[in-house]
């Protein structure tokens, strides 16, 4: 029997479809997980490689009947820095992947035509080519907004990407080093996925929150992306932070808080799935064998991906005005954290 929250407004449709992408920049770092709801009652299925980044969303849709909703989750940013944006004079996000997607096509002239090349030198910075270092090195993060015109390196992150009473700040878009800088796989998601499907299925995409409120975006036939954060969903999926994710025994430790989880929920987990969560998907495989080993595996993107889809599925049981962004900006130009409450929970300026 699923809990929700006695403070949340029943959604009037659910999307019959739900998956959620954790993105890399590589093939191998991309994986997917996928959820479908029947009865009244979602089930979850193992993770697997993403494929061909140009057709996800079209095999998403062939997997469903025409009318059904979809809700797909990406874990890189769906929005542009306020501040950013407003220099670039660029009035709404979604527009913008439009442009992007005219500069990919060729078919006009564009001033975003070499905005996904990631800048080497710092005199190459500017609003229509923000991403940088290309490469280590001498390269310092106050050349970005400094070359962009900007105050404060602050003014280079969105608001949802700021730290709050449950976790620490995201990483800035445009800053391209590190191991949690997120530009390289935004560009390869706007570029390959999203601006594609805005522009060949216009009247059924969907970006959230950008186009409107939840209940408003699940329509007949509606696929609507959103941007998600699977280090958001730790703390109400398995109660506390989950340190150390690169190391099996803690994978595995935390197996049966998500079970616990999913059961209060009423989500059906498939029967790999279940083996995958108690061996801490363990192996490169995961097909569920354990392997005990004391070196961190790298083998926590697919969980990643799992854990993304479960924070989703529960924002859904939860859902509520409090977590609808209402500031124009966010809706027009920076985006918000699928599941994150709105204003941010103790927020930390």
């Amino acid at each position: 029997m699923s809990t929700a929250n006695p403070h949340s407004d029943p959604l009037p449709r659910w999307p019959d479809l739900v998956a959620h992408c954790d993105w890399g920049s590589q093939p191998s770092k991309r994986w997917i997980a996928l959820a479908t709801r029947k009865s009244g009652q979602y089930t979850a299925y193992p993770p697997q490689l993403v494929g061909e980044m140009e057709t996800l969303l079209p095999r998403l849709r062939k997997m469903v009947p025409v009318d059904s909703t979809i809700l797909v989750g990406f874990d890189f940013p769906l929005g542009l820095p306020s501040a950013y944006a407003e220099r670039a004079q660029i009035p709404s996000f979604p527009a913008f992947l439009q442009e992007l997607h005219t500069a990919q096509t060729g078919s006009s002239a564009s001033r975003w035509s070499r905005f996904h090349h990631v800048c080497a030198e710092v005199q190459e910075i500017a609003l229509e080519r923000p991403f940088y270092p290309l490469r280590p090195g001498r390269a310092y993060r106050d050349a970005i907004h400094q070359a962009l015109g900007l105050e404060h390196r602050n003014q280079l992150y969105r608001l949802c990407e700021l730290r709050h009473a449950e976790r620490t700040s995201a990483c800035s878009l445009f800053w391209t080093l590190g191991g949690n800088q997120v530009g390289k796989s935004a560009l390869l998601g706007w570029r390959h996925v999203l601006a594609p499907q805005l522009a060949q299925q216009p009247l059924s995409t969907r970006l959230w929150p950008f186009h409107g409120s939840l209940p408003s975006l699940f329509q007949s036939g509606m696929l609507v992306a959103t941007e998600t954060y699977p280090t958001e969903y730790h703390l109400r999926l398995f109660g506390r932070s989950l340190r150390g994710k690169r190391f099996a025994a803690n994978r595995r430790a935390i197996a049966p808080l998500w079970l616990s989880a999913a059961h209060r929920y009423g989500i059906r987990i498939d029967h790999k799935l279940r083996r995958q969560i108690l061996s801490g998907f363990a192996n490169s495989c995961l097909v569920g064998t354990v392997v005990e080993t004391q070196r961190a595996d790298n083998h926590d993107d697919a969980m990643d991906a799992a854990i993304g889809l479960f924070g989703m599925l529960l924002t859904l049981h939860d859902y509520g005005p409090h977590l609808e962004p209402d500031d124009a900006r966010i809706r027009a130009l920076e985006g918000w954290i699928f599941g994150l409450q709105h204003p941010l929970p103790g927020y930390a300026d």
